[in-house]
């Protein structure tokens, strides 16, 4: 059986090939096979008129002897060749045909390899099915039809593809729609079995895949979104949705719908920080390993380069004006960062939310710290003032929105206090994107799940909360991410409180 290909104006994203089923040959004579062999040969060749007068022939030449593999090859490709010659509604009789045969029959079917083979030639009938009713505006046959496509046939991706395509466009039923994206997700990843047709670029078709997801989360507004795993547990589903369209450009970096959709819901997003239970847990799980993964494997230097950075903010190591009294390291980690202020600070204290973390910090650089602290960055700004300096190396990340942070800076950093810190940036193409859509986005959750600042948005919550720009740095690959440079940028402020007459 075989059939060309078909481009569907509603979803030609995923009817990228061609199917050829396998022939039946026969022994010779004008027989069902031997008319089958002609209709395929003058198919493929274009002779669309001959092949559905040999297909028809071959049908007319049906006996109660012959293969039901023939039988469904013959209708199936009478389907193709009338819908290549525009007959849309004799190719869904055809078609249909085909289907009902199976359905018919199978069951007399004893060998196991035969019974396989007619199935899979059924399922392909039914696929082309839901293909032309698509085409003739049926939407609800369509959505039947690739259902029972991958009913028998649960390989084949395309069908539940289109079947989510179908929910989505033109039934307007998104959560099913999901359901189904998700199934040809599942078939397309999994490594046991060659899913049926598989695509060439399997990273093309899953990008889309994934950006669709996305979109059938956020279609409905109602809609309440919670993990597989933890369905008792509300997650908001802009953020499930963000990751979907994230998964995309993982997949496809020149997805430039799913990077559209990306900046549209997370730019200024209602996610406005990790939670702390988030961030411990992340750490916790990850102290073991923290510096070297950190370090040796993602070629982190933003560290040195925020201690280079608040040098050059003095005009060079050799005029910073003090010693600060109080310095907090917030976010400490394992004390790379709190390594490279300890000549500045007279009392250093490391703050992190990870348990596990600190104690990898104590291991590692024993005398380091003054004082460590598991807790909140902003408690111990509180509790801690006047502070005379804050370090924050990758630690506001987590961080959507920065007014909270700051808020608990400008309440725990004395006056003429300082505050140094890294934010992580967009890419240059996704920039560049945010300022089309978005020209004042202030913070953007990335694929990674930590959140990318502006610097101008950075820079007005610091005036907002007393806190001038003395000194800022762009810091391009201070990381790598799946291979690539991550960029950065450092801010040095310094705060002033106006004199009040």
């Amino acid at each position: 059986m075989m059939r060309p290909e078909l481009f569907s104006t509603m979803i030609t994203i995923f009817l990228f090939f061609v199917v050829i089923l396998a022939q039946v040959g026969g022994e010779g004579g004008a027989g069902p096979n031997e008319f089958l062999s002609q209709g395929d040969s003058a198919l493929a060749t274009d002779q669309i008129k001959e092949a559905i007068a040999h297909y028809e022939q071959g049908i007319s030449s049906l006996t109660v002897d012959d293969s039901l593999v023939v039988s469904l090859s013959l209708h199936t490709n009478l389907g193709t060749a009338l819908s290549s010659a525009g007959k849309a509604e004799e190719a869904v009789a055809s078609y249909a045909k085909a289907v009902l045969l199976h359905s018919d029959e199978a069951e007399q079917i004893e060998d196991e390899t035969t019974k396989k083979e007619a199935a899979d030639i059924a399922s392909q009938a039914s696929f082309y099915l839901g293909m032309t009713h698509q085409e003739l505006g049926n939407p609800q046959k369509a959505a039947d039809a690739y259902a029972f496509a991958n009913m028998l046939d649960k390989w084949h991706w395309s069908s539940v593809a289109n079947l989510g395509a179908v929910l989505h466009d033109e039934l307007k039923q998104p959560a099913e729609a999901l359901a189904a994206y998700n199934k040809a997700v599942e078939i397309l990843t999994q490594t046991k079995v060659e899913p049926t047709d598989a695509p060439h670029d399997p990273r093309y078709i899953l990008s889309q895949l994934q950006y669709r997801i996305g979109l059938t989360i956020i279609a409905d507004p109602k809609r309440k979104c919670a993990m597989q795993d933890k369905p008792e547990q509300e997650v908001p589903c802009t953020e499930m949705a963000a990751n979907a369209f994230s998964l995309a450009l993982e997949y496809d970096r020149d997805n430039e719908n799913a990077r559209h959709m990306l900046a549209s819901i997370t730019a200024d997003g209602t996610m406005e920080r990790a939670s702390t239970s988030y961030v411990a847990q992340l750490f916790d799980d990850y102290a073991g390993n923290f510096e070297h993964s950190l370090v040796e494997e993602l070629g982190y230097n933003g560290y040195e380069r925020l201690r280079r950075g608040f040098d050059r903010a003095f005009g060079g190591r050799e005029n910073i004006p003090r010693n600060f009294s109080v310095v907090i390291d917030a976010g400490c980690g394992t004390g790379l960062a709190g390594e490279q202020f300890r000549n500045v600070s007279e009392y250093l204290v490391g703050v992190d939310l990870s348990a596990a973390i600190i104690e990898e910090s104590k291991k590692a650089r024993p005398n380091l710290y003054d004082k460590l602290i598991v807790g909140d960055v902003a408690e111990v700004f509180r509790k801690l003032k006047p502070v005379s300096l804050i370090i924050a190396a990758d630690s506001y990340i987590y961080f959507g929105d920065l007014v909270p942070v700051f808020k608990a800076m400008q309440e725990g950093v004395g006056n003429e206090g300082i505050i140094a810190f890294t934010l992580e940036n967009v890419s240059e193409d996704f920039e560049k994107s945010l300022y089309e859509t978005k020209p004042d986005w202030r913070w953007q959750l990335t694929p990674s799940g930590r959140f990318a600042h502006r610097k101008g948005y950075a820079e007005l919550i610091g005036e907002q909360h007393n806190f001038q720009l003395i000194h800022y740095e762009r810091m391009d690959s201070f990381r790598l991410e799946n291979g690539v440079g991550v960029r950065g940028h450092l801010f040095v402020m310094q705060k002033h409180v106006q004199d009040e007459f």
